[in-house]
C-alpha cells in the first residue's frame, strides 16, 4: 500500500486551496481538499442533526423472552456522514443494563483488491496503470462496545433510553436554556405515579404517559413508564424489651411492630431437681440448671431446712457451710430454685400478631420479668425524578421508624415521594405535580380568587349582621353556603333538595342517564368520518394546478419507513360517576313527631375520583402489516386481550389472535380488561411466526 500523505488539520484555520499557475498539484493538496469539504459538511451536519442521530428506520423488536433483539433497516447520521445499516440481529442477556452502539470502521481499497481501478482510459499512456486508493466506510450495530457511539440503552432487556429524532440539534441547547432560565423544570400533563404489585420482594413504580419540560429540554412519554422498587424490608434488633409475667396472661405485644422474627426470650423460671448430698460436711452441692436467681426451699423428707441459717445460694451451688443442720452424705434431698432460661421457640413461646405467646412449655415466674430480643421491619421514604435524558430514576432513603425522605439531586425534575411501610406492598405515591400553569388555568385560578374574596366580604358582612344588629331588626337577612345542612329546615314534608358541596350549589332532585350515539349508518344522510360525523355535503374544486414548477422533499430529515398502523373505535372514553348519600336525622326531633322513628333528611351528592377504566368493547382497525400475518396478538397496559375478528378477518392459528388479509389489514374487537388505571393507556399489536 502506498503512503497517502494529508496535512489537513482544523487548527491551521485553511479556507481553501488556492492553486498558482505554473505549479504542479500536488496529491497532498487533493487529499487535503476532500477533508475540507468533509470537515465543514460534518460541521454543518452537527447543527442539524447532532451526532448518531437516526434519520431513518432504526426500529428495534425484542423477543419475548429477551435475548434477541433486532434492529430494521437504518440511516444514521455520524461524523458528517449518513450511514445506511442493514438489517441487523443481536443477542442480549436480558439481565442489566446493556448498550447497543454504532461502530464506523474504515480500511483502505487498492486496485490489488479491485481490478476495476486501474486507469480505463482507453488510448491514453495511463491506460491499464493503477491510481488512487479508496477509503471504505463500514458501519455496524455492536453490544456493549465502549468504543462506538452509544445509541440504545436496555436494562433488563426492556429499552430504557433511545437518540432523540433530528430537530436540529445544535439549537436544541439554546431553546431549553432559554426555556430553563424562563420557566425552569416543569411538568405539563401526566406523569401520575401509582403501585402495581410485583413479587415477595418488590413492587412496581408506574409513571404515567405525559409531557415534562428538563432543564428546557423536552421530554414525552407515549406509554407508561415501569420500574422496579425493593419493599422496605431493613431491621433493627430490640435488645432485652422488658415485660412482666401475668397470671392467666398469655400473649403480650411487642413495642414496636411489625416483627420480623424473635431472637430470644429469656425469663425466670422456677423448678424443683433432686440432688444428693456429697459426702463431706460442709460443702456445696451443684444445681443442673443454671445461672440459678434464687432458691425457693429445700427439703429431705419431712425435714424442711432453713435459708441463711442451714444454707445459702453459693453461685449455681447450695452452699452447706453454715453452722446450721444438713443432709447426711450420700443422702438426696429436693430443692425448688429459680434459673435464668433461655426459652425455646415453637416449645415455650411463638410470634403471633407481632406479640409474644407462650405455650404449653416452660413458663416465667408470676409476677417476675421477661426479656424479648427481636427484629423489626422499618419503614423508608424514596423519590422518583426525570432527568433531561429522559429517565425515570428513584432514589432510595434511609430505612427508619419515621424515616425523611431523600434530597433529589439537582438539574432534575422532582416527579413524586413514594412513602413504603415496613413489609408492606400499601406502598403510598404523593405526586408532586410540578405542573406549569396555562393561561387559561391562570385565568381559572383569577376568577376562583375573586369569587372567594366576594364570598369572605359576604360572609364579613353577615357575621357582622349576626352580631351587631338586635334580634328584632335581622328580618330578611338569610345566608347558606350550601356545604351542609345546619340552614336548611330538614323536617319540612316538602324539603327533597340535594346538595353539591363541591360546587356549593342545591339543586332538586334528578336522574342522570348517558346514552350512546347510535345511528344507522344505511338510512342516514350525514356523511362518516372516522372520529366526525357531518352533514351531507358535495365536493368541489376551487384550484387546479395541472402542472408543477419544481418537486420538492417536505420533509426532508424526518423521513421514516413503512409503519403499521391502528385506529381505536372509540380511541377515548369519558363517563361520569355519581354516589349519593342519604343522611338521617335521629332523636332530638322524635319527641314531638308522631310517625316514625328516622326520617330522611336530604341527599348529597359526592363526585369521586375514579381510579379504573371502565370495561367496554373496543373496535380495531389495522393496515400496513405483512400480508397473510398470523397470529396477530393484542395487550391493553400490557394485559393480554382476547381479539375477536370481524368484517371477514380470519382468526390466527393460536387462540385469541387474529389472521391480516393480502393487503396487510384487518377489524377486531377487544375488551377492556378490569381494574386497569384511568388514564393515556398503550394498546400493543403484534404477530409472532
Amino acid at each position: 500500500m502506498k503512503q497517502v500523505y494529508n496535512r489537513f488539520d482544523p487548527s491551521k484555520r485553511w479556507k481553501s486551496i488556492d492553486f498558482v499557475g505554473g505549479r504542479r498539484i500536488q496529491t497532498a493538496e487533493l487529499n487535503e481538499l476532500q477533508a475540507m469539504s468533509l470537515f465543514r459538511d460534518k460541521q454543518i451536519g452537527d447543527v442539524i442533526f447532532g451526532a448518531g442521530h437516526i434519520i431513518d428506520g432504526g426500529q428495534l423488536y425484542i423477543s419475548a423472552d429477551k435475548t434477541l433483539l433486532r434492529i430494521s433497516p437504518a440511516r444514521v447520521y455520524l461524523d458528517g456522514i449518513i450511514h445506511d445499516l442493514p438489517e441487523t440481529t443481536l443477542t442480549i442477556s436480558g439481565a442489566e443494563e446493556e448498550s447497543i452502539g454504532l461502530r464506523v470502521e474504515t480500511r483502505s481499497l487498492t486496485y490489488e483488491d479491485d481490478p476495476t481501478l486501474y486507469d480505463p482510459a482507453v488510448g491514453f499512456s495511463n491506460y491499464g496503470m493503477p491510481g488512487g486508493q479508496r477509503t471504505i466506510i463500514e458501519p455496524a450495530w455492536t453490544l456493549n462496545d465502549e468504543a462506538a457511539t452509544p445509541m440504545f440503552r436496555l436494562v433488563d432487556g426492556e429499552l430504557v433510553t433511545a437518540k432523540l429524532p433530528p430537530e436540529l440539534e445544535g439549537f436544541t441547547p439554546v431553546f431549553a436554556r432559554r426555556t430553563y432560565d424562563t420557566n425552569g423544570s416543569f411538568l405539563v400533563s401526566g406523569m401520575d405515579g401509582y403501585i402495581e404489585p410485583k413479587d415477595a420482594e418488590n413492587v412496581t413504580l408506574v409513571v404515567d404517559a405525559g409531557r415534562a419540560y428538563v432543564l428546557g429540554y423536552q421530554i414525552d412519554k407515549l406509554v407508561p413508564i415501569r420500574v422496579s422498587i425493593p419493599k422496605a424490608l431493613d431491621t433493627r434488633m430490640v435488645v432485652n424489651e422488658t415485660k412482666t409475667y401475668l397470671a392467666g396472661t398469655s400473649y403480650y405485644p411487642l413495642n414496636t411492630k411489625p416483627v420480623k422474627a424473635i431472637r430470644q426470650v429469656t425469663a425466670t423460671v422456677e423448678r424443683t431437681d433432686t440432688i444428693t448430698r456429697g459426702n463431706v460436711a460442709g460443702t456445696s452441692d451443684m444445681l443442673p440448671k443454671t445461672p440459678v436467681v434464687d432458691i425457693v426451699s429445700v427439703r429431705a423428707g419431712s425435714t424442711e431446712y432453713k435459708k441463711s441459717v442451714d444454707f445459702q445460694l453459693s453461685g449455681d451451688t447450695v452452699d452447706w457451710s453454715l453452722a446450721g443442720a444438713e443432709p447426711a452424705g450420700g443422702t438426696s434431698y429436693t430443692v425448688t430454685y429459680r434459673y435464668t432460661k433461655v426459652m425455646v421457640e415453637g416449645t415455650d413461646v411463638e410470634l403471633e400478631n407481632d406479640g409474644i405467646k407462650w405455650l404449653s412449655g416452660d413458663k416465667p415466674v408470676v409476677g417476675t420479668t421477661f426479656q424479648t430480643t427481636y427484629e423489626f421491619y422499618l419503614a423508608r421514604k424514596d423519590v422518583y425524578y426525570l432527568t433531561f435524558e429522559g429517565e425515570v430514576k428513584v432514589i432510595h432513603g434511609q430505612s427508619d421508624i419515621s424515616p425523611y425522605p431523600p434530597s433529589s439531586p439537582p438539574d432534575v425534575l422532582e416527579l413524586g415521594e413514594i412513602y413504603l411501610p415496613p413489609n408492606s406492598d400499601a406502598v403510598v405515591v404523593t405526586n408532586r405535580k410540578p405542573k406549569r400553569l396555562t393561561m387559561l388555568e391562570l385565568r381559572s385560578l383569577l376568577d376562583r380568587l375573586e369569587r372567594a374574596e366576594y364570598n369572605q366580604a359576604i360572609a364579613d358582612l353577615d357575621r357582622q349582621a349576626q352580631i351587631s344588629d338586635p334580634t328584632l331588626l335581622k328580618k330578611g337577612i338569610f345566608t347558606d353556603n350550601f356545604t351542609n345542612f345546619e340552614r336548611a329546615d330538614v323536617t319540612h314534608p316538602l324539603f327533597d333538595a340535594m346538595l353539591n358541596p363541591r360546587e356549593k350549589v342545591v339543586q332538586l332532585p334528578l336522574e342522570q342517564t348517558f346514552v350512546e350515539l347510535q345511528v344507522e349508518q344505511q338510512a342516514s344522510t350525514v356523511r362518516f368520518h372516522e372520529r366526525l360525523v357531518t352533514l351531507p355535503y358535495k365536493e368541489e374544486v376551487l384550484i387546479d394546478q395541472t402542472y408543477a414548477t419544481e418537486a420538492m422533499n417536505v420533509n426532508p430529515y424526518q423521513v421514516f419507513g413503512n409503519l403499521a398502523t391502528i385506529r381505536l373505535t372509540p380511541s377515548h372514553d369519558t363517563w361520569v360517576e355519581e354516589s349519593i348519600v342519604t343522611k338521617k336525622v335521629w332523636g332530638w326531633w322524635a319527641d314531638w313527631r308522631t310517625t316514625g322513628t328516622t326520617r330522611t333528611e336530604t341527599k348529597m351528592i359526592l363526585d369521586e375520583n375514579v381510579p379504573y377504566i371502565r370495561q367496554r368493547e373496543i373496535t380495531v382497525s389495522g393496515e400496513g402489516f405483512e400480508p397473510f400475518s398470523d397470529n396477530i396478538k393484542g395487550t391493553f397496559d400490557g394485559i393480554p386481550v382476547h381479539l375477536v375478528p370481524l368484517n371477514g378477518t380470519l382468526a390466527g392459528t393460536l387462540p385469541n389472535t387474529i389472521r391480516a388479509d393480502k393487503n396487510g389489514r384487518f377489524t377486531c374487537k377487544f375488551m377492556i380488561p378490569p381494574n386497569v388505571r384511568t388514564g393515556t393507556r398503550e394498546v400493543y399489536l403484534w404477530n409472532e411466526v
